[in-house]
C-alpha cells in the first residue's frame, strides 16, 4: 500500500534518465509544477521531448550501469525518474536513489521504487490523485474519467 502525498516541486532538482515516450509523459506531468528538470539520454527517440521549453537536455550521453557513476549522477537531485529501456539499469538507479534517500520513480517496475505517479484530475480548486498502486491502469483511467465528470459538474 502506497501513502498518497502531495509534494511541492517548485525549483526542486529533478533528473530524468531516458528520452523515450514514457520519459516524455513523466516530464509532461511534472513540468507545470515548476521543477528544475534535467534530462540525460543516450538518444531521444521521442521528438516531442526536444520541443519542450525550460528543460536541460544532455543527449548522446550513455549512462553506464556502474554504481559509482550512478551515485555521482543522482546525488544532487530531489527526484530521479529512471526511464531508460534497460530494466536492470532502471532497477540499479532505483536501488541507489532509495539507499541515499532520494525520491525515485522506476518506469519499468511497479514495486522497485520509492515514489509513484498517480493519475491526476484537477480544476481551478481541486487536485485529486488516483492510484491502484500500479495494479490496474485501465481501472485507474476509468476512475479518473468519472472523477473528472464530478469536478466538471461541481464547477458549473
Amino acid at each position: 500500500m502506497w501513502f498518497p502525498l502531495f509534494v511541492n516541486l517548485k525549483n526542486k532538482k529533478v533528473l530524468v534518465i531516458g528520452g523515450g515516450k514514457v520519459a516524455f509523459k513523466k516530464i509532461s506531468k511534472i513540468m507545470e509544477y515548476e521543477a528544475d528538470i534535467r534530462v540525460i539520454a543516450e538518444n531521444i527517440p521521442e521528438e516531442k521531448l526536444l520541443e519542450l521549453k525550460n528543460l536541460k537536455i544532455e543527449n548522446n550521453r550513455k549512462i553506464e550501469n556502474n554504481k559509482d557513476e550512478i551515485e555521482k549522477l543522482v546525488e544532487e537531485y530531489f527526484l530521479v525518474i529512471a526511464a531508460t529501456d534497460n530494466e536492470e539499469l532502471n532497477e540499479n538507479i532505483a536501488e541507489i536513489c532509495d539507499s541515499k534517500g532520494i525520491l525515485v520513480n522506476n518506469v519499468s517496475s511497479k514495486t522497485k521504487m520509492n515514489s509513484m505517479f498517480g493519475g491526476i484530475v484537477k480544476n481551478d480548486e481541486f487536485q485529486i490523485a488516483i492510484s491502484t498502486s500500479g495494479k490496474n491502469c485501465k481501472r485507474s483511467r476509468a476512475m479518473k474519467s468519472e472523477i473528472q465528470k464530478v469536478l466538471d459538474r461541481i464547477e458549473k
